[in-house]
């Protein structure tokens, strides 16, 4: 199973100055090209390996894939003190941005293809973004930069315990995706540990954490040694999914249908072709402090009693944020999501000045031939929206559909710009079958820091004919 294991004489334990944690590096993985990082807290200064995932392998194999991409990260661990991150890069700029921009960091340029950033808080996810590479409509960044600052583990597993799969720093290959017997509790990647494959789950309830990586880099697109996603946890319940970093998978990062399961502080990177969805999750499942590129659905809001919060993400070319759609029948309540960073809506990327997108391609989005609808009682708060985003709402019925979608509440948005000189709105719509929207409200909806008071000056085409109670509203206390 093991293609490279950790030897003790070339591998050591993630090294510790002072509070901050540098994580290993997987014997024999190559460190990005594109960018070195040297992380420092109380003036030490330590390399910190960069991990680097290209998209031209995927480009070979679909044709969803651009071509001369890149995205590369460093993690580390601290408490304490703030951590300076300096980051040395292929090109010299003149500006620097940190994204999510509400976390309120800044990058400044220290030297010549040198930057530096000052981390102030762990379980932080963010892009550092150069001006030789801003990216447009006509092309996204080419070589994305990320750093994630987690905070010191607190539970490492017993690695002699029989109900334990544990991996300890070095490269491992699965040729495929592992399935989990029903004896294992709990399986442990510690930083420096590189899967190169995936799990699912056979039932039980398993616990997999850890520091380390899970890449489905070497296998072809919706490879059929894999069900579904890198990480699988249909069957089951009440399973856990913290700490890893997912890259370049061969069809979704992670799908959890079953009920009652977490997903926690995981980071999903290198989403080169469509289908590399972020999360599926069942009911009562929670969702918080993780960061999701995705090239399909980020997340997939399919069952009732959903609690995602403090998610940060990258929306490639393709898919919704928040997509409701797919599935012939949609029966769902109770959905919670609040403080949510978008950075990236890549839809017009590539697309040049008159972009066209994809009834699969907004925000809050409703896809595919669903023709029953028993939807109320969600609620979207303090979501902030980076850029320019082509599409914020598309909710249109499939024709024939019948049911109702009601109660829906959108507080506390910011879009930081929305072009309405286009082909491209808000819209709305039920169906003449008997499907029905009905109270939605929107309140302190802001797009270019105006909060929008009608339908009109937030670009909404709402069918009137089977849309009601479409409220716009602004004001200093959320409403009941």
């Amino acid at each position: 199973m093991m293609l490279l294991a950790c030897l003790l004489t070339v591998c050591v334990a993630h090294s510790v100055v002072g509070n901050l944690q540098i994580y290993p590096q997987p014997h024999g993985l190559h460190a990005s090209d594109k960018f070195e990082v040297y992380l420092s807290q109380g003036g030490h200064k330590q390399k910190s390996f960069t991990y680097i995932t290209k998209s031209d392998p995927r480009t070979k194999e679909n044709s969803s894939a651009k071509p001369h991409r890149s995205m590369s990260w460093t993690s580390f661990a601290f408490s304490g003190a703030a951590v300076t991150a300096e980051i040395h890069t292929p090109t010299d700029f003149h500006n620097c941005i940190v994204r999510p921009k509400s976390y309120n960091y800044h990058c400044r340029r220290t030297g010549s293809k040198t930057a530096e950033v000052v981390i102030k808080q762990n379980t932080k996810m963010m892009s550092v973004e150069f001006d030789y590479d801003y990216g447009s409509n006509h092309g996204d960044i080419t070589d994305k930069f990320l750093i994630f600052a987690d905070a010191p583990e607190t539970h490492v597993p017993n690695k002699n315990d029989n109900s334990v799969l544990y991996f300890g720093p070095g490269m491992y290959n699965f040729h495929g995706q592992k399935e989990l017997d029903h004896n294992i509790k709990e399986v442990y990647l510690a930083p420096g540990s590189y899967i190169d494959g995936g799990f699912r789950t056979s039932g039980g309830s398993v616990k997999i954490h850890g520091r380390g990586v899970i890449s489905g880099s070497t296998y072809p697109h919706k490879d059929k040694r894999f069900q579904w996603a890198l990480v699988l946890m249909d069957k089951g319940s009440h399973h856990t999914f913290e700490g890893i970093t997912l890259t370049d998978p061969e069809q979704f990062f992670y799908r959890g249908q079953s009920d009652h399961n977490t997903v926690r502080n995981v980071k999903m990177v290198g989403a080169w072709t469509y289908n590399a969805d972020g999360i599926a999750i069942g009911h009562d499942g929670v969702v918080e402090d993780s960061f999701i590129n995705a090239n399909d659905d980020a997340l997939k809001l399919y069952s009732d009693n959903l609690n995602i919060q403090r998610v940060v993400i990258w929306q490639s070319q393709n898919g919704g944020v928040f997509q409701t759609g797919w599935w012939t029948g949609r029966d769902m309540q109770k959905v919670r999501v609040n403080d949510i960073d978008i950075i990236h809506t890549d839809w017009c990327a590539f697309k040049g000045d008159n972009c066209h997108i994809g009834g699969n391609d907004a925000v809050f989005d409703q896809a595919g031939d669903t023709t029953h609808f028993d939807v109320h009682d969600m609620v979207f708060s303090n979501v902030r929206i980076e850029g320019s985003c082509p599409r914020v709402i598309y909710f249109k019925m499939h024709t024939g559909a019948k049911g109702s979608v009601s109660n829906i509440r959108f507080e506390n948005w910011s879009i930081e710009s929305q072009p309405t000189h286009d082909n491209l709105h808000n819209e709305i719509a039920g169906t003449s079958a008997g499907g029905h929207i009905a109270n939605w409200n929107f309140f302190n909806f802001k797009v270019g820091g105006q909060c929008i008071t009608s339908s009109g000056a937030g670009d909404f085409i709402i069918d009137s004919q089977h849309a009601s109670g479409i409220k716009f509203s602004c004001g200093e206390n959320i409403i009941g």
